[in-house]
């Protein structure tokens, strides 16, 4: 058996190395209504590790939503920040993929697969033909290979949601 000593141990599994994907420190978010300044989150801070699931929970209007539009860059923080990678999250990018709670998401003009390919042709890093085959694979894991050719306004809001699902799926995205 081969032992190894304490020091060696330590150094090998360092918990310092290990660095979180994402990041948020101190996130303060804000919106301007009419009549005034509305806070959505207040000093939000914690880390999410590779292989984590994280869930964010609680009341409605306490600020989950608008969290999660900020991860994905849709929104900056009035104070604090975001980071993904160690990079400040300051715009939307193909590294962070959400899946809306509204069903008006997929691009009507385009079929079930071209939806669920469209993503990754926007980040050219498939081929045409992998784009594809990640398209048709994705559609068939959420159960819809028999609507591949189908237009969203042909389905129920599930089957919309689960299209969302497979395109964000699909590319492979760091956070989603």
């Amino acid at each position: 058996m081969n032992m190894i000593n304490q020091p060696q141990l330590k150094q090998a599994y360092s918990l310092t190395e290990i660095k979180p994907v994402l990041s948020l420190k101190d996130v303060t978010l804000r919106y301007q209504t009419d009549s005034s300044i509305v806070t959505a989150a207040y000093g939000v801070s914690f880390d999410v590790y590779r292989g984590d699931r994280f869930i964010l929970l609680g009341a409605s209007g306490c600020g989950k939503s608008s969290l999660l539009k900020a991860v994905g860059g849709f929104l900056n923080p009035a104070a604090g920040e975001i980071r993904l990678d160690g990079r400040i999250v300051d715009a939307p990018g193909p590294d962070r993929m959400m899946v809306f709670q509204e069903f008006d998401q997929l691009l009507p003009w385009k079929t079930i697969l071209q939806n669920v390919a469209y993503p990754m042709q926007k980040a050219r890093r498939w081929s045409p033909a992998e784009t594809l085959e990640r398209a048709k694979l994705f559609t068939a894991k959420v159960g819809l290979e028999k609507f591949a050719d189908a237009f969203p306004h042909t389905l129920s809001g599930g089957m919309k949601q689960r299209v969302a699902i497979a395109r964000a799926m699909a590319i492979e995205p760091k956070i989603c």
